[in-house]
């Protein structure tokens, strides 16, 4: 019988090997007041030693950037609770730190939404994962590439009221998508990043050039590289190519196997490695839910054959996790465990100004994931606390 895990870990936890930088490494890790204090090995007598079989692998928690819902309920609901539910969805999946996702949307229900995420961060649910900010995949988006989003809500970043939000929500904002043709873009940009948010590119027609502007007045990502974008053309780059290309650039992928082929996401891989690939899951509402009608927003999305479609025919999203992103990754990128999670935590982190987590180093949050030996979880702590174990949910 695999023993159950402690639920809260004051001192050392041995056992699996880490997934650490280098690769797998049979160490342990010393946890105190919910930080990782050192890596090493316990002394013969120490007494706080929490040991779990030597298999699978001890890796940092999963860092999901982009999701817009699970089990029903939608970021867009603007409400904790709906939230919660999605938080407590994410530890089952190994996931500890999550950036709320919202839709093109009128400026007060924008404001909502961010009222509730700011209640989150400051007052964060038990045994959910943490809620770090939003990702505003919101207005300032090309009408030519606006994917599953509203076009009625579509707005030039120049205005006025959605500005009014930004600086007064500012705090509760971790990432922006804008399309960078669009005028006033580079300076919306240029003031994003003096708040400290970090502006992706995404839903845009723009042409290398204008990405490489973007870049200059300081966007560092891309969102869901080679989806609801300008693509590769052998005389104009555009937005995939200079994602491929441009090292300050982060991008996001949806290793679903759908929204971007296998061998695609092979390519990303060999030309933007583990550290500048984050993967994603850009889940709807109806993740982890039966096949069928759910809702998005104000629109009805039809799920089935593991694909969730607009009415006409659009995707609309994904019902991925970011655990089988990674076991996708692992396969469809030729890479190994360790980089595969790498890019589901350490590089999301880092592209989204998150400094505490993401990998098992001393001073980092004690978020960890224990991994089968095939990438599935069986166990998820943060800060050292126990919220998720497999085991104890299939007794």
């Amino acid at each position: 019988m695999t023993p159950t895990p402690t639920p809260q870990v004051e001192g050392w936890l041995s056992g699996p090997p880490l997934a650490l930088p280098g690769g797998p490494v049979r160490t342990a890790v010393l946890i105190r007041d919910g930080r990782i204090v050192a890596l090493g090995e316990p002394p013969a007598d120490e007494p706080e030693v929490m040991h779990l079989p030597d298999e699978g692998l001890l890796a940092p928690g999963l860092v999901e950037t982009h999701i817009h819902g699970a089990l029903g309920r939608d970021v867009m609901e603007g409400t904790p609770e709906a939230l919660d539910t999605v938080s407590r969805f994410l530890v089952r999946h190994g996931v500890t730190t999550w950036l709320p996702t919202t839709l093109a949307c009128p400026a007060p229900d924008l404001a909502r939404v961010l009222d509730a995420i700011a209640t989150r961060m400051r007052d964060p649910a038990q045994d959910a994962a943490r809620v770090a900010g939003a990702h505003l995949e919101s207005n300032f988006l090309s009408p030519r590439h606006v994917g599953a989003q509203p076009p009625e809500f579509l707005a030039p970043p120049a205005d006025p009221v959605l500005g009014e939000v930004l600086a007064r929500h500012g705090e509760a904002i971790r990432i922006v998508t804008l399309a960078p043709e669009l005028p006033g873009a580079l300076e919306l940009t240029s003031r994003l990043v003096g708040m400290g948010i970090v502006v992706s590119v995404g839903h845009t027609d723009a042409t290398l050039e204008q990405v490489r502007a973007a870049v200059a007045h300081g966007a560092t990502r891309v969102t869901h590289l080679c989806n609801a974008q300008r693509g590769l053309h052998h005389r104009e780059p555009g937005v995939v190519g200079a994602g491929l290309a441009i090292d300050a650039l982060t991008c996001e992928v949806i290793a679903d196997g759908i929204h971007v082929h296998p061998l695609v996401l092979d390519i990303v891989a060999r030309c933007k490695g583990d550290t500048g690939t984050a993967l994603v899951s850009d889940a709807l509402p109806g993740t982890g839910l039966a096949p069928g009608l759910h809702a998005f927003g104000d629109r009805q999305v039809l799920i089935r054959d593991g694909v969730a479609r607009l009415p006409d025919g659009t995707i609309a999203g994904s019902i991925l996790t970011l655990d089988r992103a990674l076991r996708h990754a692992r396969d469809w990128m030729r890479l190994d465990a360790v980089a595969a999670i790498r890019m589901a935590s350490e590089t999301p982190a880092r592209s989204a100004g998150l400094t505490d987590i993401g990998s098992i180093e001393p001073g980092k949050r004690a978020d960890l994931v224990w991994f089968t030996d095939d990438l599935h979880v069986r166990a998820t702590w943060m800060d050292g606390q126990l919220v998720h174990d497999a085991a104890e949910e299939r007794r």
